[in-house]
C-alpha cells in the first residue's frame, strides 16, 4: 500500500528514532554517559574537545554544575574543577556528542511531521493529535537529558528516558498505520491474539530495563573492563532468572500468532525474525559474558520487535479479514 507524506514521514522518525536508541545504548554501554558534563554544549563548547588542554575551565560554570547536581540527589561537593579533569575522557566525551547530533535529525522530522500532518486534509483528527503528541514527548526527552546528566545518570531516571523514547515510538508506528486513507490490514489473527504477544514483548521489555540498571551499577561501581564478570554478578538474580526464562514466552506466541497467519506478510516474517535473533542474543549474553556490542543491539533490535508488533497488532484483521480497524 502505497504511503501518504504523513505516513512517509513517520516512518523516517520511526528511524531516526531508532537509530538515537542505538545511540543511547552505546552510550549507556560504553560508560559515556557523562562524557559532556553540561548540556546542550559539550565542556562550554559547541564542537566538543578532542583533549583536556582545548577545555577552558575558567568559563566553565562548575557552579552551575553544582547546582544541578543538588537538585537531582548527587552530593555537589563530588562535582569539582578536580573531579572533572580526572573524568575527561575523549572517547566518552565524542560517543556522547555523537549521540545527541542524532538527536537533531529526529526532532527536525517529528517537527515536520507535525507540520504535514497539521496541513494535511486527509490525517484523522486522532493523527493529528498523535503528531502533536509526538513533537512535545521528544522535546520533553530532548529537555530530559538535562536531568539525566545532573543526576550522575541514576539508573531510574535513565529508565524513565528510554520509556519516553518507546512512548514516542508507539506515537510514530500509530501514523504510519493510520495516517493514511486507507488503513494496512494483516488478516489471520485478531487482535486479541497479536495483544497478547504485545503485553510478553512489553513484560520482556520491563524486565531487561532492569538487568541494564544492574548493569550499570557495575560499571559506575567496577568500570567497563570488569564486564565479562558481570554475569557472574547478575546471573542469580530474580530479575535475571525471570528475564531469561521468559524470552521463551515470547518465542511461544509468536509461532502461535505467526501460524494464525501462516507465516505470510512481511512484517509477522519481521517479528518471527527479530524474537529468533533477540533469542540467539539473550543465548549469548547468558553464557558468554554481557558483551558490549551484543548489548547494544540487543536494545536496538527490542526497539524494532515493540514497533512490529505494535504494528501488527493494530493492523490484525482476524480471519475473516473485518475486525482488526
Amino acid at each position: 500500500m502505497r504511503k501518504n507524506a504523513v505516513q512517509r514521514l513517520a516512518l523516517l522518525s520511526l528511524s531516526l528514532l531508532i537509530l538515537l536508541i542505538l545511540a543511547g545504548a552505546t552510550v549507556r554501554v560504553t560508560g559515556s554517559g557523562l562524557g559532556c558534563p553540561d548540556w546542550p554544549t559539550c565542556w562550554g563548547q559547541l564542537i566538543p574537545p578532542t583533549n583536556l588542554d582545548q577545555v577552558d575551565f575558567d568559563e566553565l560554570d562548575v557552579e552551575r554544575f553544582q547546582r544541578s547536581a543538588k537538585r537531582f540527589g548527587r552530593d555537589p561537593n563530588e562535582v569539582t574543577v578536580e573531579s572533572l579533569k580526572k573524568d575527561f575522557n575523549p572517547t566518552h566525551v565524542w560517543i556522547e556528542f555523537v549521540n545527541r547530533l542524532l538527536a537533531l535529525p529526529t526532532l527536525l522530522a517529528v517537527f515536520l511531521l507535525m507540520v504535514v500532518a497539521l496541513r494535511s486534509k486527509t490525517a484523522t483528527p486522532r493523527v493529528r493529535k498523535l503528531a502533536v503528541g509526538a513533537f512535545v514527548v521528544t522535546i520533553l526527552n530532548a529537555l530530559f537529558g538535562i536531568v539525566v546528566v545532573a543526576s550522575g545518570l541514576n539508573t531510574g531516571v535513565v529508565t524513565v528516558h528510554m520509556a519516553l523514547a518507546f512512548l514516542l515510538l508507539f506515537f510514530l508506528v500509530y501514523i504510519v498505520w493510520g495516517g493514511g486513507v486507507r488503513k494496512a490490514e494483516i488478516p489471520g489473527a485478531s487482535r486479541r491474539a497479536v495483544m497478547l504477544l504485545l503485553v510478553v514483548v512489553m513484560l520482556e521489555w520491563f524486565m531487561g530495563s532492569q538487568i541494564r540498571e544492574m548493569t550499570d551499577e557495575l560499571q559506575r561501581e567496577f568500570g567497563t573492563a570488569s564486564r565479562p564478570e558481570w554475569i557472574s554478578q547478575i546471573r542469580d538474580s530474580w530479575w535475571f532468572l525471570i528475564h531469561r526464562s521468559f524470552s521463551w514466552s515470547i518465542l511461544i506466541v509468536a509461532l502461535y500468532v505467526g501460524a494464525k497467519v501462516k507465516w505470510q506478510g512481511f512484517v509477522p516474517r519481521l517479528v518471527l525474525s527479530v524474537v529468533g535473533v533477540l533469542m540467539v542474543m539473550g543465548v549469548v549474553l547468558s553464557y558468554a559474558g554481557i558483551h558490549a556490542v551484543t548489548q547494544v543491539f540487543h536494545v536496538g533490535l527490542a526497539g524494532v520487535l515493540v514497533s512490529a508488533v505494535f504494528y501488527w497488532y493494530l493492523a490484525a484483521a482476524g480471519e475473516k479479514g473485518g475486525d482488526g480497524v
